[in-house]
């Protein structure tokens, strides 16, 4: 491998035109994800905010058809997203629902996206429904909104939320929940017009239900009994009258919690839903096979990798300079670890990464009995995460000077070889290079936030896939970033020394195929544990119906959830480490960037609100 020929003055530097396809595929993927959010010219979408009668800012995006106005008014739908979401996951419903001629109001739910914080459980003015009730009072205000026609959708504690709301207000003329189940209190009167959509393979199952097989069970309980005007109800028939309010029907698509979400049969299912109760303009309606969510929902995806993927070269640029250019060293090829020496340090990452559960349990309980993390750190689900990331690492680097002190001793491995030190003696690091080092991190960061932040602002797209990853941040989420930086910081410092140091595979014949080469076996010994992991939780959820880790209050179940992102997280920054040790031969600037992109992805994105219990 020679990274020198990437440095060569003399050689013209191909990283410009790289850096600029990826902007035009940045820029061209973030059009099409708002086209499609706009149904390709049917619906206009804003930022709308409001506050909430406790003093909270509440955010939400508004998509209001074309045709709608004061003299034409339209029905109209709030949606609620789950727990550990906001409002851009409920843009697979909202976006066809408006696309066939209803207006929608996706929230960020308090806590949530950029809506406020919600406070503590037990304020009076504490808001239950984080924000739904006064986002039906915003909605039914609006001129070209018919407030005769009015119908609530959520998914699992967005659907509580709103079924909370819909069993009080006999005005509303649909109900839409997933991924929950009605309760008690429901009866074949209210809520009015309620459609359950449960997966087969839902996680809280027994949780939400109370069945061990809802296929077979749920139909029967003493719950259906008290909605269902009928004595023996089905799976998947309507019963009641929509024009009495009294239509009722539960359909068990063969999916999970999760994919409730994104699921194109349980999309079309709320959408003949919502058409039988709510009767919008027929001239408009679209059949409810022609579903054009999915475009937006890769779209994110291609321009956050692109984003990502642009740092390279622009990396590469900047280190180029006559500023940057004394970052870079060659990397020693007199060390490297394959075969059997990759073996045992492979297996003991497993086992630490393995250690998820009780790790995050541990810190639970110091929350629970020791003391309130959250004061301090309120990103609870992310505090778990981030606790985990950082002891497992932290234990891996007592397991990596364990085996260094035994190869200094045979073989005279020294940490300036494994890309640690500026000193071949001892550990060293000047004042210059880690001042240029942070310097160079902090450009690239600021870069990708910024070109975020800016489309955001004009396309009102964030970065997102299934999950939400990226997006702009609002003051108090900004002072966040600060709080949980320097931990992040240190895990991917140690994990740089583990997966550079310690477990580099040996060069190959150029730096593009060394790249991909260790890119491949860094994302590998990072995420099988965590896949493996996941097989042991589905595997016999798919065959059996039992899921193994459940938890207090289904808290293993949410942090299983929790992996699927941690996993995308990890393939998308991994490259960048990697690339960033093999230009300038140390472990701290890709570590530095990767925790300030990282630390963005968590602060910008996850829940501030108390855990369901």
């Amino acid at each position: 491998m020679n990274t020198a020929q990437l440095f060569d003055p003399d050689r013209r530097s191909k990283a410009p035109l790289a850096f600029i396809v990826c902007l035009v595929v940045l820029i061209g993927a973030v059009v099409l994800a708002s086209m499609t959010q706009k149904g390709f010219g049917r619906i206009a979408v804003s930022n709308v905010t409001y506050t909430n009668y406790n003093g909270i800012v509440i955010r939400a995006k508004l998509l209001k058809p074309l045709n709608a106005s004061s003299s034409n008014p339209a029905p109209g739908i709030v949606y609620i997203h789950g727990y550990q979401n906001n409002r851009e996951t409920s843009d697979a419903y909202c976006i066809e629902l408006a696309r066939r001629g209803l207006v929608v109001l996706e929230i960020d739910a308090i806590g949530r996206g950029n809506s406020g914080i919600p406070g503590e459980l037990d304020d009076t003015d504490f808001d239950a429904t984080y924000g739904g009730k006064t986002s039906l009072t915003y909605l039914k205000s609006l001129a070209f909104v018919d407030g005769h026609k009015i119908g609530l959708m959520g998914h699992s504690l967005g659907a509580a939320m709103v079924y909370a709301m819909a069993l009080k207000d006999p005005s509303l003329g649909a109900l839409v929940i997933s991924g929950f189940a009605y309760r008690d209190d429901a009866s074949t009167r209210l809520p009015k017009n309620m459609l359950m959509i449960f997966g087969k393979y839902d996680e809280f199952r027994e949780r939400m239900t109370g069945t061990k097989d809802f296929e077979k069970e749920w139909m029967r309980t003493d719950r259906t009994r008290k909605v269902f005007p009928v004595e023996n109800p089905e799976l998947s028939k309507t019963y009641g009258e929509f024009n009495a309010g009294t239509a009722r029907r539960v359909f068990m698509p063969k999916i999970t919690h999760l994919h409730t979400s994104h699921s194109s049969t349980s999309v079309a299912e709320a959408l003949k839903w919502i058409q039988q109760a709510l009767d919008p303009p027929e001239e408009k309606w679209i059949p409810i096979g022609n579903q054009i969510w999915p475009i937006k929902e890769w779209s994110t995806l291609v321009a956050l990798v692109a984003c990502l993927t642009s740092l390279l070269p622009l990396g590469l640029m900047l280190l180029r300079t006559s500023v940057f250019r004394s970052l870079h060293f060659p990397i020693s090829a007199n060390y490297s670890c394959s075969g059997k020496a990759y073996v045992k340090p492979a297996i003991i990452n497993g086992v630490l990464m393995w250690l998820y559960f009780p790790i995050i349990f541990v810190l639970f309980g110091i929350h629970v009995y020791l003391v309130r993390i959250d004061k301090v750190f309120p990103l609870m689900m992310t505090n778990g995460i981030v606790w985990w990331f950082l002891w497992i690492n932290i234990i891996g680097f007592f397991f990596f000077r364990r085996w260094f002190k035994k190869q200094r001793r045979e073989n005279g491995l020294t940490l300036f070889e494994l890309g640690l030190s500026d000193q071949e003696d001892r550990f060293s690091l000047k004042g210059v290079f880690i001042a240029k080092t942070v310097l160079l991190a902090t450009i690239l960061f600021l870069f990708a936030y910024l070109v975020e932040h800016t489309l955001e602002s004009i396309f009102i797209v964030d970065f997102r896939f299934i999950f939400p990853f990226a997006s702009d941040l609002t003051p108090y989420r900004a002072q966040l970033w600060f709080s949980y930086f320097p931990f992040l910081l240190l895990g991917f410092l140690l994990m740089g020394i583990f997966l550079h140091g310690q477990l580099r595979q040996p060069l190959k014949s150029t730096w593009l195929k060394t790249f991909i080469s260790w890119s491949i076996f860094n994302i590998l010994i990072l995420v099988i544990p965590p896949v493996l992991f996941l097989m042991v939780q589905y595997v016999p959820l798919f065959i059996t119906g039992t899921i193994p880790f459940v938890g207090p209050g289904g808290m293993f179940i949410a942090y299983t959830h929790n992996l699927f992102h941690i996993i995308a997280v990890l393939i998308l920054v991994i490259p960048i480490q990697t690339w960033f040790y093999q230009l300038t031969g140390r472990i701290y600037l890709g570590a530095m960037l990767n925790a300030a992109l990282v630390t963005w992805m968590f602060v910008s994105s996850q829940v501030i609100a108390p855990v369901p219990v």
